[in-house]
């Protein structure tokens, strides 16, 4: 059954209905306080003022939520992409979904070893987000840079994912822009109502809920979508390759999606939220774990479209980012609508958990200073729109994310040696705010030099979204959208090497890879080294925020207080 196989009108009733169900959800568990039914005013007075346990869920939650939540967060709508288009490339395989695999779970198992150092540091009264910790450790300066990462890095998420979903809904019912602008301001608008009237815990509750829900369609459905789509051993074998491609693509996304994730606010959330520390490391363990196999299922889907559609993929009469749909196709109208239910609750247990994050970042300066809540639901809102205007202008986000992942490298070393907290000999001294500042500018540095030393022209991104250093470039399918001047546009990562299609398999490239370890060398590098000149010249006042306000409070500060 070709597509489409759904109307604009079922596709947008499907996606409406499965988000206002969650919705439901969410506020039913809000309604839920203490094992009480709350009454309407109290409910009211939680929307209006909320309290802590509303806005962070703070050490309430057991291992098993802890683990389905960031599970669910942690996936989207995109997981129909991803892996399986890293298995449907015959030139990236095995390693390219293995990459993608570990690179989505990574995240969790460092959080296992580092979270709990921090949550203890940061303090429970003043932690919420990423961004506390570099107040608490550095002070405003680095907050300010961490937050600027963050929010950047969860805004393209944002766009991302609802521009994956209404991609999904306009490929069963065709491509109507009436459909992509409605399924975009439905999901998005409905996911903001429950995010601002019902608080984390009550996201929470539909985060177990949807982590349940994928990975139930995912066993259930792999059986069908597997014997529909035979492939024999010798098929298998034939485009299971290990390539030098392959590893440099799993080098790679690890190295990325480790960076863009230790600056998601959304799962930050989910440390403070954990009843203790056990249960924090358990959860992290049971989510990277659910994580991973997921991923991994769709590579497997992946590579038997690529044992099935092998000739079509070789002359790019298919596209390896549609594999999972390939397989999908002859499946019966019932079960394209499955699919859809099964995106969009993929996409909204990220989207939720993103708008959650995007107003983290602040709850820490509205708690101390007694600033409005409404004031971060304004910001949010005014993201979320921007978000739906990127969305249907049809602005290419993939190349987007891809620099937001490399700034991501570039701060993270800088910001989590901070974990560093006394000098360990004369040379090797605790990072200091300035040398955090520092190690982040080298880490640019670094990427620019890079630009330099390539000759690069700018940075230029074509139809199917891939990067270009010269608008000349005759594989380049116009329009060209011009993005950076120079060698500014070694940022947008422009690989040098002929990638059909562009999308993920820019990832494949060895300057690619290059790049993302020159910027995390370079940038721990500088942190350290800046770290021990600002020592070596100020002495103790190194140790101080380059820039204070009154009623900031840092972590160095608390335990003084504690231990006194």
């Amino acid at each position: 059954m070709a597509y489409p196989t759904l109307s604009g009108k079922e596709s947008i009733s499907v996606v409406e209905c499965t988000t206002v169900f969650f919705l439901l959800v969410a506020i039913v568990a809000a309604l839920r306080e203490g094992g009480k039914w709350l009454t309407p005013q109290k409910f009211w007075e939680n929307i209006k003022t909320p309290n802590v346990h509303w806005l962070s869920a703070k050490n309430s939650l057991p291992w098993q939520q802890i683990g389905l939540s960031y599970f669910a967060g942690g996936m989207g709508a995109w997981v129909y992409y991803g892996s399986t288009e890293m298995g449907a490339n015959t030139r990236l395989s095995w390693w390219g979904v293995f990459g993608y695999s570990v690179g989505s779970a990574a995240p969790a198992l460092i959080l296992i070893y580092i979270a709990p150092t921090i949550k203890e540091f940061v303090g429970d009264k003043n932690g919420f987000s990423v961004t506390d910790f570099a107040l608490s450790r550095f002070g405003r300066s680095t907050q300010l840079v961490a937050a600027f990462v963050s929010v950047m890095y969860m805004f393209i998420s944002l766009c991302a994912e609802i521009s994956t979903i209404a991609n999904v809904a306009t490929l069963f019912s065709g491509d109507s822009a009436y459909t992509r602008e409605v399924v975009l301001g439905s999901v998005t608008m409905i996911t903001l109502l429950y995010t601002v009237l019902c608080g984390l815990p009550a996201s929470v509750v539909t985060d177990r809920l949807q982590g349940i829900m994928i990975t139930g369609f995912m066993l259930f459905f792999s059986i069908f979508l597997l014997a529909s789509n035979p492939v024999d051993a010798a098929e298998m074998r034939a485009v299971s390759k290990s390539t030098t491609s392959g590893f440099v693509v799993m080098i790679t996304l690890i190295l990325a999606v480790i960076s863009s994730e230790l600056f998601n606010a959304g799962q930050w959330q989910r440390v403070y939220a954990a009843k203790s520390t056990a249960d924090l490391r358990k959860g992290l363990a049971l989510g990277a774990s659910l994580i991973f196999f997921v991923m991994w299922f769709f590579g497997i889907l992946g590579v038997v479209a690529a044992a099935k559609y092998r000739d079509d993929f070789d002359n790019f009469d298919k596209f390896h980012y549609l594999a999972f749909f390939y397989l999908a196709e002859s499946l019966d109208k019932g079960w394209h609508v499955l699919i859809l239910i099964f995106a969009t609750s993929l996409c909204v247990s990220s989207v939720d958990s993103i708008q959650n994050g995007l107003t983290s970042v602040l709850y820490r300066d509205i708690l101390n200073y007694g600033l409005p809540v409404n004031a971060v639901r304004v910001v949010c809102a005014a993201l979320n729109i921007g978000a739906i205007f990127v969305a249907v202008e049809k602005i290419d986000v993939l190349s987007l994310f891809l620099m937001v992942d490399l700034v991501c490298a570039i701060a993270a070393p800088a910001l989590y040696l901070g974990l560093i907290r006394t000098d360990i000999n004369t040379f090797i001294v605790a990072p200091t705010e300035f040398g955090t500042l520092m190690g982040v500018v080298c880490g640019s540095l670094a990427v620019i030099v890079q630009g330099v030393v390539l000759e690069l022209d700018g940075a230029w991104t074509d139809a199917y979204g891939a990067v270009f250093s010269n608008k000349d470039d005759p594989y380049a399918a116009p329009p060209l959208v011009h993005r950076a001047w120079g060698a500014f546009g070694n940022f947008w990562l422009p690989d040098g090497t002929v990638i059909e299609g562009g999308g993920l398999q820019a990832f494949g490239g060895k300057r690619t890879m290059l790049t993302f370890i020159l910027a995390i060398i370079f940038s721990a590098f500088g942190s350290m080294f800046f770290s021990w000149l600002d020592v070596y010249f100020r002495g103790e006042r190194a140790r101080q925020p380059l820039i204070t306000i009154k009623g900031d409070r840092t972590g160095l500060e608390d335990h003084e207080e504690e231990t006194a």
